[in-house]
């Protein structure tokens, strides 16, 4: 396969095909780091006619003056039955290197197979910024294709990364001054949602806590308790349901959802960013294990049974990047709950930083002290979470739109001394 554009300035490709089965060339102008073949000329592939199994080209066409012409070229040398993969930014920044001169619309992709006479096979627009990458499958001729193909293995479920891991007595300390569920249980009760959403399903017993309309999401559920008729179990990655089935699911108005899905950061924040946009002002997001009780806990390769994985670092981020969201912290055993108010479909500013963010925060960090003692968390029962509740309730009642919605919400919540 040929990497066109491959140097690695900012990583590179390379590391998803190491599989023996290909043999993995970057092309490029100049001789850097990660440079196989450098070009005699931009325009002129050192390859025969459809002599290539897979072409891939990643953030190279914005800086391609005649990027017409290096399309008609890849095409060229890909084989009848190849694949060719493009992967362009449709906003972002001036960035040269050494010109920046195009972005690139789902129009644009489908323009460039007509004019190469091939067959666009997949089309992905990422709304994650800044740079809301596009994404092209192409080939000479219409084939089967799966979006997820088997060299790009699918996230597991959190549950599957280890069996049966154990660590000490100290790592494996919990605390809490109410169960996760009796909180939950009560907020079932308090606010009666029209839809629930929960992500990450496992034994069912929160999605079993639903007294209304409910949706379930887990790639692999181990249901062992009954669940109503009115709950629905959707197996699949939250990332494939958002992108595949969300839009069908969400006929009623969304009122709670529950993130307890994959206990790795970037997952949490994808799950929040999907919920907010197809929420309204009033919608409690509810998410699970911000607080570890030992920094074993809290590591992204999980090796102890009591596992949070990193979504500490969710509430940190949020704290900073959405100041307009209303966050509440809740001693729960046994790894504690965010209650997260005043949401606004509107809000574009995690999607906009999305990779910004995920770099900052981004491997190991430890969790500073006031996580590990929850001097930043309040009881389950404290007055401030039923007056939250009741606002919610309030606002949702009055159709508020966010900014007013989040007035009263933060009114609610600061009125009382913790």
């Amino acid at each position: 396969m040929a990497d066109i554009g491959g140097a690695d300035v900012n990583g590179g490709y390379r590391p998803l095909f190491e599989d023996p089965r290909y043999r993995y060339q970057t092309v490029d102008l100049e001789d850097a780091e990660g440079v196989d073949v450098v070009l005699d000329d931009p325009y002129v592939l050192p390859y025969d006619d459809h002599s290539v199994d897979i072409v891939l080209s990643g953030q190279m066409l914005e800086h391609c003056e005649f990027f017409w012409q290096a399309f008609v070229e890849m095409m060229r040398v890909l084989k009848r039955n190849g694949l060719l993969i493009l992967i362009a930014p449709s906003a972002g920044p001036i960035h040269q290197y050494p010109v920046d001169c195009y972005r690139y619309y789902p129009d644009g992709y489908r323009a460039l197979a007509k004019y190469a006479g091939c067959q666009l096979l997949h089309l992905d627009h990422d709304e994650r910024g800044p740079w809301r990458d596009l994404v092209g499958v192409f080939a000479w001729q219409p084939l089967w294709f799966n979006p997820e193909p088997a060299m790009i293995p699918a996230p597991q479920s959190s549950y599957d990364l280890a069996a049966s891991p154990t660590g000490t007595e100290e790592e494996e300390s919990i605390s809490g001054a109410m169960r996760y569920l009796d909180t939950l249980a009560h907020m079932h009760q308090a606010l009666e949602p029209a839809l629930y959403l929960e992500i990450g399903v496992r034994h069912g017993r929160s999605l079993a806590l639903a007294n209304g309309p409910a949706v379930g999401v887990d790639p692999s559920p181990e249901v062992q308790v009954g669940l109503p008729d009115s709950t629905t179990i959707v197996e699949t990655t939250s990332d494939g349901f958002f992108a595949e089935a969300g839009h069908e699911t969400f006929t009623e108005r969304l009122d709670l959802a529950f993130i307890d899905g994959m206990h790795l950061f970037e997952y949490a924040l994808r799950d929040f960013m999907n919920i907010e946009r197809r929420a309204h002002p009033a919608t409690l997001v509810v998410v699970d294990d911000v607080l570890p009780c030992h920094p074993a806990q809290a590591e992204r390769d999980r090796r102890t049974r009591v596992w949070t994985g990193d979504i500490w670092k969710f509430t940190e981020m949020l704290r900073a990047a959405r100041p307009d969201l209303i966050l509440v912290m809740l001693d729960t055993a046994p790894t504690g709950l965010l209650l997260i108010a005043g949401l606004d479909p509107d809000n574009r500013a995690l999607w906009d930083q999305y990779n910004p963010l995920v770099r900052q925060w981004s491997g190991h960090h430890e969790p500073p002290a006031h996580v590990i003692t929850r001097s930043s968390a309040i009881s389950p029962d404290a007055p401030q979470v039923e007056d939250l509740l009741q606002a919610l309730r309030h606002v949702r009642d009055a159709g508020l739109p966010a900014p007013a919605a989040q007035r009263v919400l933060r009114e609610a919540v600061e009125a009382r001394p913790e």
